[in-house]
């Protein structure tokens, strides 16, 4: 079995399927090649947010961004159901949450088709938490380390050792 790549941006240029070469609005299997599947952080789920249909209509669908730079992706049922069963039920508490977006070949509309699906389970990320430490270690003021914090990635800031020793700091700094 080979090795799966793990991408947190839209990849582009050469060797990429074709509709990479398009301005899509939305995250779609086209983005992955095989053996690729992205690392997202959630940042807000818009409700009901205008889509394009094939028609030209416009229909409202929930759609998810991200903090990566990749572009939003129309919610699904299955892929709601999988990120509830991971988060809960209420999309407030998705934010800052990160899943692991994947295609898969699935039965749409009467034929085989790739889509994006969510894997179920939380992804596990391994933080090196003495760099991260070291760095807030650096902040003289509570103004610096706000800014070293915010520099962190969102991996690192999700990241319990590494928020009990910004907490730490927290109570040493003025």
């Amino acid at each position: 079995m080979s090795e799966t790549k793990i991408l947190t941006k839209k990849e582009s240029g050469q060797n990429r399927h074709w509709k990479n070469y398009l301005d899509k609005d939305y995250l779609g299997s086209h983005n992955l090649e095989k053996g690729e599947e992205m690392l997202l952080t959630i940042q807000k789920l818009e409700g009901e947010e205008e889509v394009q249909t094939k028609d030209g209509a416009k229909t409202p669908k929930p759609v998810l961004y991200f903090v990566e730079d990749v572009p939003k992706m129309i919610m699904n049922v299955t892929n709601g159901n999988t990120i509830s069963a991971l988060y809960g039920t209420h999309p407030d508490k998705w934010v800052g949450k990160q899943v692991q977006v994947y295609a898969a070949s699935v039965k749409a509309f009467g034929k085989q088709q790739d889509a994006l699906r969510i894997r179920d389970f939380v992804p596990k990320i391994i933080v090196d938490v003495a760099k991260y430490s070291a760095e807030l270690s650096k902040a003289k003021t509570l103004l610096d380390l706000k800014t070293i914090w915010e520099k962190l990635p969102v991996s690192a800031r999700n990241d319990k050792q590494v928020i009990t020793k910004k907490e730490e700091l927290k109570l040493n700094l003025k």
